[in-house]
Formats: structure tokens, C-alpha cells, sequence
């Protein structure tokens, strides 16, 4: 590993990583919004039930209002039945691509692409510190210090001078 690393050492294919992260991140976050909100008008015109206190699924406990929580149904046809309304709803939104599989989410597709953009920002950084399967290692340091590294990286890049996004 190099050390007294400076501004200097900083490549610009860590300035491009973090580039990628900032756009699949806004990406992803607005997507999950928007299919979350349709997902949530779903479940209040059909309601589905289930207990996410006790994890009882079915009839008898309280009306699912998250997709994520759509685990806690048993009814396998109803959940049928909301994915197949949350695909029609997206495509008619303009939000699912009409080469997108019926049974892939637009925003899980976006996080997987922040996932990556992600995964870049740590391999450049490696590179850029001399590390070898540093990706891992950040991985099993856990979530948050994951996430933590993520976020440190890219306030590193984004407040050096000069940095801007160039989206245009």
C-alpha cells in the first residue's frame, strides 16, 4: 500500500467511478419512489394481508401496504395477481421497458446498476491504493463500514476542486 497518498494520487478512473455512483444513485432512488408509489396504490385498491409483528402470514392480520412485505401473503395467486397489475401499471408509466422481463422490477434493476457503480468506486480506489481483492475485504468488514467507505470516497472526490458531474 503507498503511503502519504495526496490529491495528485487521486486517477481519474476514481473520479469516473464516482461519477457512476452519483447518477445510478439519483437513478435508482427515483425509480424506487416511483414504482414504490404504484405498488402502494396496488395494495390499497386490492388489499393483501399478513402480520409482519408475528410473521403470520394471510387472512387475519394487517393490510400489507409495502410490496416489500408482500413475503407475508400465502395466497400465491393473489401476489400473482399484484405482480401481474405492478407489471402492466410500470409499462403503462413508461417506467418498465417493454424488453424488460415481466418478472424484474425497473427499481431493483437500478439498484443492482448503483450496486456496481459501487463495486467500481472500491476497485479504483484499491487500484489507486496498491490493494489487491480489496473488494472483499470491504465486504466483510460489514454493511455499514461498506457503505462507509462508499461514502467516504466519494466526498473525497466531490469535494476536490474543479470536480463536476459533466452529465451534458
Amino acid at each position: 500500500m503507498k503511503k502519504n497518498l495526496t490529491v495528485k494520487d487521486i486517477t481519474p478512473a476514481m473520479k469516473a467511478s464516482v461519477r457512476a455512483y452519483l447518477m445510478s444513485r439519483v437513478y435508482a432512488e427515483t425509480m424506487r419512489e416511483a414504482v414504490d408509489e404504484i405498488h402502494h396504490e396496488i395494495l390499497i385498491e386490492c388489499p393483501i394481508y399478513g402480520d409482519k409483528h408475528t410473521g403470520r402470514r394471510g387472512p387475519g392480520g394487517e393490510q400489507i401496504l409495502k410490496s416489500s412485505d408482500l413475503y407475508l401473503c400465502s395466497d400465491d395467486d393473489l401476489c400473482q395477481e399484484f405482480y401481474d397489475e405492478a407489471d402492466y401499471r410500470l409499462r403503462k408509466e413508461g417506467l418498465k421497458p417493454s424488453d424488460m422481463l415481466k418478472d424484474h422490477c425497473p427499481a431493483l434493476v437500478a439498484e443492482h446498476l448503483q450496486m456496481d457503480a459501487e463495486h467500481l468506486v472500491i476497485e479504483s480506489t484499491a487500484e489507486m491504493l496498491g490493494e489487491e481483492d480489496f473488494l472483499p475485504k470491504v465486504l466483510c468488514a460489514g454493511m455499514d463500514k461498506y457503505h462507509k467507505f462508499i461514502d467516504l470516497v466519494t466526498k473525497m472526490i466531490v469535494n476536490m476542486p474543479g470536480f463536476a458531474l459533466n452529465i451534458y
